[in-house]
C-alpha cells in the first residue's frame, strides 16, 4: 500500500487520456471508452477489439439497443450527430444538430434528444415521433413509463408527464447540479450529483435515498446501486472501495477494499469490473489497450471568453517547489492578477525548456506582505514540505480550504464568496467580465480551476492550472490556458468536469489603455516589492495607489502609464491627484517623440483634481513614469490616473467634480448609457471625443437634472472620452472613458 501511495503522489492526477472506462456489457463483448469519453470500442474478451468510433464524445451517451449500438459523435468544426451501428455492422446517422443532448433510451425502439426548449422522441430509423416543450436546455433525460425526468439547466430535476404535458420539479434540490439521471428496476431513478453523491427516486419522483459521497453510481440487475468510495490525502486518493447499496432497505455493503476504483460496472454474469485510478486499466476483465486518439479543440470564438493571465501550478512556481497540490492558490492568483493587484516578482522557471520568466509564481510558496497582511502561515506540499505564501494560507493540510480561498481573494481586494453551482450564476458573472473560481472534479479527483468563458452548448472556457485534461500527459505540459471542458451532464466532446462549488471573484474590471490610463487600467504598471504599495480608497474612479517617498536614488517603487495614442502629435498631459496620501513633490518622467522630459509636480498643491504637466509632442511609444525618489523621505506620494489629451480637448485645471458624484452605466454599453449627476448642478455639457481627439457628440442639459441618457446607438464600436462639464458655483470638468460594444 505504501508504495502505491507514493506512486500516486509522484504521478499526480490521473490522465483522462490514459484511463479505460467500461460502459456496458453486451452479448458481443464490452463497450468501453477513455476518460475523456472520446472514441467507442467493443472488446470480445480475447484482447481484440472493434472500433465503433474515433470521434470525441462517442463514449458518453453510448447505448446497447435491440438493433445495435447507439451513440453521439462531436467532431470538431462539424454538426453533432447520433449514430447507430446495427447488428449487421451498418453505420447510420439518425440525427444531426449544432448541439443537443442525447441520445437517451426511451422505449425498446425509440430514443430521446434534448434541444433548447424542446425534448423530441425519435425512432431507431431516425423518424421524429413526438416532441414536448420544456424550459431551458436539459443535460440528461430518463424515461419511466409515461414520465420523462430531466436535469435542469440551472439545477434540480424536472418531471414531464408526457400524456398531460404538465411539468413539476423534485423538491429540495433546486440548487443542486446533477450530472446524469438513469432509469432502474422497479421504476426507480438514479440521479448523480456533479460534486459527488447521488439520490434515488421512486416512480412518483419521491426521494427514497440520498448518499453524500458515492462516486460513479450505476444500477445492478437486482436494483442495487453500485458505486465507488475514495478517501483523499491532499488531492490524491489513499484508499478506496467498491460498494453496493440497496435503496429500498438502506443496506450498504463493501464489495472490494484497498483499491482505487473508477466507474464500477456489473456485467451480465454478475461479476464487477472497474477502472483503476492508478494505472488506468480495467480490473476484472482483460481489455485491450486504447488506441492513440488525439483531438484538437480550440477557442476560436473570442467573443465567448475574455483573457485572464495564465499560471501553471507546477511550471510557473520555483523549481525547488512541487506545485502539484497548488491548484487552489494558483487559480486564486490568476484571478488576483486579472485585476492587477500584485506587482511582478519574477523568477526563472526552467520548464518547459528552455525556460521562461514567471511573473507571479514566487507568490505561491514564498512569504510576502500585501496591504499590511503577511502570508507567513505554513501549508503542506508534496513530500511533507511546508511552505508559506499563497499555498501556506490556502492549503494548511495540502488541500485547498474553500473559506481560505475566499479570504485570500478578499484580502487582495477581490470580492469573493461561495456562489453555489448553477449554470446561470456562472454565465451571469462571465457576461460582466468577472472570472469565476471553481472547485471541480475530474474523474472524481478534486481540482480547482478558473472559468473565463462559455458557449451556448454548455462548453466552458477554463484556465486549468494543471494543464489541458483533454490532451495526453495532463500536468506535464504548459497547455492549460483557455482550454475547453464540458459542464456537468453535457456532451460536446470535451472532458466533463464535476462542479462542487463556484466562487465569486469580483473587482473593477481593468479597462484597455487609451488616452486615459487609470491605476486599474491595463496600461498602468507598478513595480517593486508589493509590501510597499498601499491603496488610498479614493481618487479618480474611487481608487489610487500610494507609497512613501525616499530621499536617495534609485527608486524603490515606481509606476508607468502606457497610453494607446491615436498618432503622433501635441498632447496635454494631466495626472490626477487624489485627496489623500499625496503631499510629496513627484518627479515625473515623460518619454516624448524627442526624448525624456522631467517634470516636477508638488502633489500637495492639488486635491481630488487633475494637474497639468504640460503640452508635449508624443508618439506611439510615449509613456509616463513616476518613482518614489523625491529627495525628501517619508512623505506621501500618489499614483492615480494619467490623461494624454489631444490638444484642445483636455480637461480643465479647475476643481473637478469628484468621481464619487458621477456614475456612468452600463459601461461597456451598446445602445444607451446613463450618467448620474449631482443634484446641485445648474446645467451640464456632455462632449464625446473619439481616440483621435475628434468631437463626436455634444449635448447640453437643463439645470438640476440628475440622470442624463446618452444615445450611443450610432457610434461605432470602440473607446470614447466623455468630457463632462458641470455648471455649479464654480464650473468643473470631469472625464470618463466609455466603451461601446457591438
Amino acid at each position: 500500500m505504501f508504495a502505491l501511495i507514493i506512486f500516486l503522489l509522484l504521478a499526480g492526477l490521473p490522465d483522462p487520456w490514459a484511463v479505460t472506462i467500461p460502459l456496458e456489457g453486451t452479448t458481443d463483448g464490452l463497450l468501453y471508452t477513455d476518460g475523456r469519453h472520446a472514441g467507442l470500442y467493443i472488446a470480445d474478451g480475447e484482447r481484440e477489439f472493434e472500433v465503433l468510433s474515433l470521434q470525441p464524445g462517442a463514449g458518453r451517451n453510448a447505448l446497447q439497443t435491440c438493433e445495435g449500438v447507439l451513440f453521439k459523435e462531436c467532431p470538431p468544426g462539424e454538426p453533432q450527430r447520433v449514430v447507430s451501428i446495427t447488428d449487421e455492422g451498418e453505420r447510420l446517422v439518425l440525427f444531426e444538430g449544432d448541439y443537443f443532448s442525447g441520445p437517451f433510451e426511451c422505449s425498446g425502439s425509440t430514443f430521446l434528444i434534448a434541444q433548447r426548449e424542446t425534448i423530441t422522441e425519435y425512432s431507431f430509423h431516425g423518424g421524429e415521433l413526438r416532441s414536448w416543450p420544456v424550459r431551458g436546455f436539459s443535460a440528461w433525460l430518463a424515461c419511466q413509463g409515461e414520465s420523462v425526468f430531466y436535469t435542469g439547466e440551472t439545477g434540480g430535476i424536472g418531471w414531464l408527464d408526457v400524456l398531460s404535458g404538465e411539468f413539476s420539479e423534485i423538491s429540495g434540490f433546486d440548487e443542486v447540479t446533477f450530472s446524469r439521471i438513469t432509469a432502474g428496476p422497479g421504476g426507480m431513478l438514479l440521479a448523480e450529483i456533479s460534486q459527488g453523491g447521488f439520490i434515488v427516486l421512486d416512480p412518483e419522483g419521491n426521494v427514497i435515498l440520498e448518499h453524500s459521497s458515492g462516486l460513479f453510481p450505476s444500477w445492478t440487475e437486482e436494483g442495487n446501486v453500485l458505486f465507488s468510495l475514495l478517501e483523499f490525502q491532499g488531492m490524491y486518493p489513499v484508499s478506496g472501495s467498491v460498494c453496493s447499496l440497496d435503496p429500498l432497505k438502506g443496506v450498504e455493503s463493501i464489495l472490494t477494499e484497498n483499491v482505487f476504483p473508477l466507474y464500477p460496472l456489473e456485467l451480465e454474469n454478475g461479476s464487477i469490473i472497474w477502472s483503476d485510478a492508478g494505472d488506468g486499466s480495467v480490473r476484472g476483465m482483460d481489455v485491450p489497450p486504447l488506441p492513440d486518439l488525439a483531438v484538437d479543440f480550440s477557442t476560436d470564438d473570442r467573443d465567448a471568453h475574455f483573457d485572464v493571465p495564465y499560471m501553471h501550478q507546477r511550471w510557473d512556481t520555483p523549481d525547488w517547489f512541487d506545485g502539484s497540490w497548488s491548484c487552489g492558490p494558483t487559480s486564486c492568483m490568476m484571478a488576483v492578477q486579472y485585476y492587477m493587484m500584485l506587482t511582478p516578482d519574477s523568477i526563472w522557471a526552467s520548464y518547459p525548456s528552455p525556460g521562461h520568466w514567471s511573473l507571479w509564481g514566487n507568490y505561491i510558496p514564498v512569504e510576502y506582505t500585501f496591504l499590511d497582511f503577511t502570508y507567513d502561515d505554513l501549508g503542506e506540499s508534496p513530500g511533507g514540505v511546508f511552505v508559506p505564501g499563497a499555498h501556506g494560507f490556502i492549503c494548511p493540510d495540502g488541500s485547498a480550504w474553500w473559506n481560505n480561498m475566499v479570504a485570500f481573494l478578499n484580502q487582495h481586494e477581490v470580492s469573493s464568496a461561495w456562489a453555489g453551482t448553477s449554470w446561470s450564476t456562472l454565465t451571469g458573472q462571465i457576461d460582466t467580465n468577472y472570472p469565476v473560481i471553481c472547485s471541480s472534479t475530474v474523474l472524481g479527483y478534486g481540482h480547482i480551476i478558473l472559468f473565463n468563458g462559455y458557449y451556448a452548448d454548455h462548453t466552458v472556457v477554463v484556465n486549468d492550472p494543471f494543464g489541458d485534461a483533454n490532451e495526453s500527459g495532463w500536468g506535464n505540459y504548459y497547455n492549460g490556458k483557455d482550454v475547453l471542458y464540458d459542464w456537468p451532464g453535457y456532451n460536446n466532446g470535451h472532458v466533463e468536469i464535476g462542479v462542487s462549488q463556484l466562487f465569486y471573484a469580483q473587482a473593477p474590471v481593468p479597462a484597455q489603455p487609451d488616452t486615459l490610463v487609470d491605476d486599474r487600467c491595463r496600461g498602468f504598471y507598478r513595480y517593486a516589492d508589493c509590501r510597499f504599495w498601499h491603496l488610498a480608497g479614493s481618487g479618480y474612479d474611487g481608487n489610487a495607489w500610494w507609497t512613501y517617498s525616499t530621499g536617495a536614488l534609485p527608486d524603490t517603487c515606481f509606476a508607468e502609464w502606457h497610453p494607446a495614442l491615436p498618432g503622433e502629435g501635441d498632447y496635454d498631459v494631466y495626472v490626477y491627484i487624489p485627496p489623500v496620501y499625496a503631499s510629496a513633490t513627484g518627479i515625473y518622467k515623460l518619454q516624448t517623440s524627442t526624448g525624456t522630459v522631467e517634470i516636477s509636480l508638488n502633489q500637495g498643491n492639488y486635491s481630488d483634481q487633475w494637474a497639468l504637466l504640460g503640452n508635449f509632442n508624443l508618439d506611439y511609444d510615449s509613456y509616463l513614469t513616476l518613482g518614489d525618489y523625491t529627495g525628501t523621505g517619508g512623505q506621501y506620494i500618489a499614483f492615480d490616473a494619467a490623461l494624454f489629451s489631444p490638444s484642445g480637448t483636455g480637461v480643465s485645471g479647475d476643481t473637478p467634480v469628484t468621481p464619487q458624484n458621477i456614475r456612468l452605466w452600463p459601461n461597456p454599453c451598446g445602445e444607451m448609457a446613463s450618467i448620474l449627476l449631482p443634484s446641485t448642478n445648474e446645467g451640464v455639457l456632455i462632449e464625446v471625443y473619439d481616440t483621435s481627439g475628434r468631437m463626436i457628440s455634444s449635448r447640453a442639459a437643463y439645470e438640476h437634472i440628475e440622470t442624463l441618457e446618452l444615445d450611443v446607438s450610432s457610434f461605432a464600436a470602440g473607446l470614447y472620452l466623455l468630457r463632462i462639464t458641470i455648471d455649479e458655483t464654480e464650473p468643473s470638468t470631469l472625464t470618463r472613458l466609455l466603451t461601446v460594444c457591438r
